[in-house]
């Protein structure tokens, strides 16, 4: 792609990345930061719990069908009723529900993470750090949290297509689709926009920014990785709580720094546009 595509003339300089990373880590450390990053996990061990309880039912199930209806006295099946016996005694903690159950209860749970980010945006956006206030916590929150869940739909669903469509180009054009809708929470929880509104204006917004954005992807791609390798490793316990941690200290500080990049180039935007007219 031309350089024309990444970078717009209009604007004088691009957003210093460092400056930003500074900022999402002032973020996270801040009274906010930790009251986003305690909600974040704490739905993320329910979320676990939940998961792991529908992993227990299906293995189950499945033993209940093979001693009903297979011939157990096979060595095949005799080793596959092992290893689902040993998989049901490894699983952490979990809760006796109904598989529809679960599954509506991990809708719910999904759900309510889009809220926490929508309630995250908006504190980071306006650089609230001494803890969500809860007038800007409740403002449209649950038709932004509708919005924001739909908008992450649609956008999975455009990022499947286009890289099953374009498997043959190394993923690019699914790379350059999702740098595009990268600010879609943003527009939605700050601009009050619906999700078509939200997708066509982060569109816009990327537009002209593409290597700043597509640094910024770099960056939310090593922070989290960073955070999966050791939470890979926990287990038992230190698991049930240190992976929902990390995770949520993943989720907490990239909300932060797209935020905050949402922010800045929002601005550079609005001042390019008054300064050319």
């Amino acid at each position: 792609m031309s350089a024309e595509q990444f970078d717009d003339p209009t604007l004088d300089e691009s957003p210093d990345l460092y400056q930003l990373l500074a900022d999402a880590f002032d973020s996270l450390l801040s009274v906010t930061g930790a009251q986003i990053v305690a909600a974040l996990t704490i739905v993320g061990v329910a979320s676990d719990v939940l998961a792991q309880s529908l992993l227990v039912q299906v293995f189950e199930d499945t033993l209940t069908l093979i001693r009903e209806n297979a011939d157990t006295s096979q060595p095949e099946a005799q080793q596959l009723i092992t290893d689902l016996e040993q998989a049901i005694d490894a699983a952490g903690l979990t809760v006796d529900l109904s598989v529809p159950v679960l599954l509506v209860g991990l809708l719910g749970l999904a759900i309510l993470v889009e809220a926490i980010r929508i309630v995250a945006v908006r504190a980071f956006a306006n650089d609230e750090l001494d803890g969500v206030p809860r007038a800007l916590a409740a403002r449209r929150l649950p038709i932004a949290t509708a919005y924001g869940f739909v908008a992450v739909i649609l956008i999975y669903l455009a990022i499947v297509i286009v890289s099953a469509l374009t498997f043959f180009l190394l993923f690019v054009p699914a790379l350059f689709v999702y740098l595009g809708l990268l600010f879609v929470r943003q527009e939605i929880a700050v601009s009050d926009k619906g999700p078509i509104q939200a997708i066509s204006g982060s569109w816009g917004l990327v537009k002209g920014n593409r290597w700043t954005v597509l640094g910024l992807a770099v960056v939310l791609l090593v922070v989290a990785i960073g955070t999966w390798l050791p939470a890979s490793l926990l287990a038992g316990p230190a698991g049930t709580v240190g992976a929902p941690l990390l995770s949520g200290v993943n989720l907490a500080f990239g909300t932060a720094l797209v935020t905050e990049t949402y922010v800045q180039l929002r601005e550079d935007t609005e001042t390019a546009a008054q300064s050319a007219m």
